[in-house]
């Protein structure tokens, strides 16, 4: 990566405040065309494998955040009010409906403005949450303001798995999930291909699916450094040993050749990332697993997969 661009994420996490109208050079608007990428991407992935997942919510193609995310004036981006949409893909529910610079003034009859944030959470996560309970794939009521007037609209959003998605400022290449929110770091976004950043992010939603968080917590299994040793790591070990095998089924089913994730683990990108940690197989053994599961259970065709070999795991305790 580009000495400026490391510089300028150094801005971002330090100071992650400046308009998203900037020029180019500026770290909110590199952070925030990267969280436009993923978007795209996630979204496909989310809507393709919504059968899969025992969670689900609205997607329509929009992106918001909240004025307390920043930590100085963010300038105009907040005009319409401290919720605003921030980015709007083409072609999505939303698009030729809503704005950038709209504010979210109401989810259906609930007042975003009611909507606290909990503990050191942002006012974004309790709106997600509000607009993620709204009924999957019905008409979406949204109150916005626009030029200080507010009007109501309706979209008709896909029904997708329910996940907060997103980009960590950080310049690191990791990415995780923990049942909830799937974070990719800018530094491993802009690094990646868009085939890449499609293979890293269905690990992660694989995690999600597979619902790794809770079954991990009702075994008790650790993490960080105590989750190298014993059961903790060999629990750890077979949760990334299934999201592996689970991507290459999520892919397929959102239309990408499931082979772009053997290829991920191979590639330059794809070598650096697990370090030395114990939990995770070598990227070879990574990308030789990935053939054996498409081999055998994508061998004759494409999507759509169900792969019930792998969904059945998520009621049994480890």
């Amino acid at each position: 990566m580009k000495r400026s661009v490391k510089f300028a994420i150094a801005l971002a996490i330090l100071a992650l405040g400046r308009p998203l109208a900037a020029q180019a050079a500026d770290p909110i608007s590199l952070l925030h065309a990267q969280d436009i990428r993923l978007e795209g991407l996630s979204e496909r992935l989310l809507v393709a494998n919504d059968a899969l997942c025992r969670s689900h919510m609205p997607v329509a193609g929009f992106l918001f955040h909240s004025r307390d995310q920043y930590r100085t004036d963010p300038g105009s981006a907040f005009a319409n009010g401290p919720v605003a949409v921030s980015a709007v893909l083409a072609g999505s529910p939303a698009g030729g409906i809503l704005q950038p610079g709209d504010g979210l003034i109401a989810i259906g009859a609930q007042r975003t403005d009611m909507l606290l944030a909990q503990g050191a959470a942002p006012q974004r996560d309790a709106v997600f949450d509000a607009l993620a309970s709204a009924p999957p794939a019905a008409p979406l009521p949204l109150t916005v303001r626009r030029a200080g007037v507010d009007q109501t609209l309706s979209l008709r959003p896909l029904s997708g798995c329910r996940a907060l998605v997103e980009i960590r400022a950080a310049d690191s290449r990791n990415a995780r999930s923990d049942g909830r929110v799937i974070q990719i770091d800018y530094g491993l976004a802009v690094a990646a291909s868009d085939e890449q950043l499609a293979a890293a992010f269905a690990h992660e939603f694989a995690h999600l699916v597979l619902e790794h968080r809770r079954r991990l917590t009702a075994a008790g299994v650790a993490k960080g450094f105590f989750g190298e040793f014993g059961k903790n790591q060999r629990l750890n070990r077979q949760v990334e040993v299934e999201a592996d095998r689970l991507s290459v089924h999520l892919l397929a089913n959102a239309g990408f050749d499931p082979g772009i994730a053997p290829a991920f683990w191979r590639s330059p990108l794809g070598r650096k990332l697990g370090g030395l940690s114990a939990v995770y197989p070598s990227p070879e053994a990574r990308a030789q697993l990935l053939e054996r599961e498409i081999a055998e259970y994508l061998g004759a065709g494409p999507a759509p997969s169900w792969p019930g070999h792998l969904l059945s795991r998520r009621d049994l305790p480890f």
